[in-house]
């Protein structure tokens, strides 16, 4: 199954009250029983919102400082629907996690749980799909000699790893 690496500065929407409620239970009649609790106060900040957070610093292990909305508070990876997108933005989607497809984001499908991401397909219609990513930045590192000649192949992965370290 495929899991989300969430890090500092991803855009993220936060679950619904109702859905972390059924999925962790509660602590008291006002706290979400989710890594680090989810109080009634946390709530009422996205309330009438997009429920958009950015994710500030990490705390520790899969917590997060939270910014925006939820600015002050701690929010964990458990509160965590997905990632937001802009209408239109390049986006890459998957049904299975494991082979992934650029697309363009166009919507939620708020009705389907199992599929709650709409993407533009080239002939213009809407197909659902499980998940979604923002486009991965793909970089090539390169190593070259004193004589501009490329030694890229005939380095170390170790060797590499310390050379892109000192940078």
């Amino acid at each position: 199954m495929y899991k989300h690496e969430y890090k500092t500065g991803d855009r993220v929407v936060i679950k619904p009250w109702e859905l972390m409620k059924s999925q962790y239970g509660m602590v008291s009649e006002q706290v979400i029983n989710v890594k680090t609790t989810f109080p009634g106060y946390m709530e009422d900040r996205l309330t009438g919102t997009d429920r958009v957070v950015e994710l500030g610093e990490v705390i520790r292990g899969e917590l997060f400082k939270g910014t925006g909305h939820l600015e002050n508070y701690n929010i964990s990876t458990g509160m965590i629907l997905g990632y937001a997108f802009e209408y239109g933005e390049e986006i890459e989607v998957s049904d299975d996690g494991a082979e992934w497809r650029p697309r363009v984001f166009s919507g939620y499908d708020s009705l389907n749980q199992e599929k709650p991401v709409r993407a533009v397909e080239d002939c213009g219609t809407t197909i659902g799909w499980k998940y979604a990513l923002p486009v991965q930045k793909r970089i090539i590192v390169k190593f070259f000699n004193e004589n501009n000649e490329d030694i890229t192949e005939s380095i170390s992965e170790e060797t590499k790893k310390k050379l892109l370290q000192r940078e």
